[in-house]
Order: structure tokens, then C-alpha cells, then sequence
């Protein structure tokens, strides 16, 4: 009996004390992330406790630690072939699509509105697609994908106005 008592206090004992070593290290990566928003506006909040909460060194790493982590974190993310691969054929599609982007322009400015709807592409949505191709990888140009898609959505709707069609 006195052997199942001391088990039982230990419990709560022990509880509280994983608690503590789990609130400490989530602090350590809050303050991190805090100071490192708060010292560049490029930097996101939610992002950075993401990504350093994504390991699970985080949970026991100091402030040199988390360096560390970081820095693995951009060596898996640069080093990917994958994501290397759809970038790249991402920027051949933004440097088409910037040509065809010019001479969009003259069709419009001379009111071949044809042309431009046959100009205006779907360049950022094939961009963005290629990265769904393999499970587990996201794009790092989600909000600029979406962003020209939507330029494109809000062109087409113009000529459709224009032209009343």
C-alpha cells in the first residue's frame, strides 16, 4: 500500500513537471519569434513559431538551438529537387507570361480585345499546380500565384465589359 502511494503522488509530481518543460520550451520559441518579428518586418510570427515548432528539437533548444534549427529548416527547403525543379519552370512561365504581358498591352491600347483574352494566361495557375503534384510539397509562391490569377480574372472581366460580351 505505502509503495502504491508513493507511485500515485509521483504522478502529479511528474505531470507537472513535463508540463512546465513543455510550456518552458514552447516559451523559448515564442520569445524567439517575437523578438525576431518584433527586430524585421519581414518576419511573420506565425510563420516562424510554425516553422521552428515543426521540429521536434524545439521543444528542448535553447536560443543557439533554434538557430540551428533554422538553419536546417533553409537547407531542407533550398535543397529539395522537387521544389528546385517547379521553381525554375516556374520562372520560365513568369518570363513568358510577362512577354505575353507587353504585348497584351498594345493589343488592348489598340482595342484588339481579342487578342488580349487569348494573351491574358493562366501562367500563375500552372505554377501553382505543379507543386500539388507531390504530396507533402507546398509552393512558395502561393500568395504571388494568387495574386497574378487574379489580375488575370479581374482582365478578362474588364474585356468582357468592354466588350459587352
Amino acid at each position: 500500500m505505502n509503495s502504491a502511494l508513493c507511485t500515485l503522488s509521483l504522478f502529479p509530481a511528474s505531470s507537472l513537471v513535463l508540463f512546465h518543460a513543455k510550456s518552458a520550451s514552447n516559451d523559448v520559441v515564442s520569445d524567439t519569434c517575437k523578438k525576431c518579428a518584433a527586430s524585421n518586418p519581414n518576419v511573420n510570427y506565425d510563420h516562424c513559431m510554425k516553422a521552428l515548432g515543426s521540429d521536434p528539437k524545439s521543444r528542448m533548444a535553447d536560443l543557439h538551438g533554434l538557430g540551428a534549427i533554422a538553419l536546417t529548416l533553409l537547407e531542407r527547403s533550398k535543397q529539395d529537387p522537387y521544389v528546385r525543379k517547379c521553381l525554375s519552370d516556374c520562372s520560365d512561365l513568369y518570363s513568358d507570361a510577362a512577354e505575353t504581358a507587353k504585348e497584351a498591352v498594345g493589343a488592348y491600347q489598340a482595342k484588339r480585345y481579342l487578342d488580349v483574352q487569348n494573351s491574358v494566361t493562366t501562367d500563375a495557375d500552372m505554377c501553382e499546380s505543379q507543386f500539388k503534384e507531390k504530396q507533402g510539397v507546398s509552393s512558395p509562391l502561393t500568395k504571388q500565384n494568387g495574386d497574378g490569377m487574379q489580375l488575370s480574372y479581374i482582365e478578362l472581366a474588364i474585356v468582357a465589359i468592354v466588350t459587352g460580351s
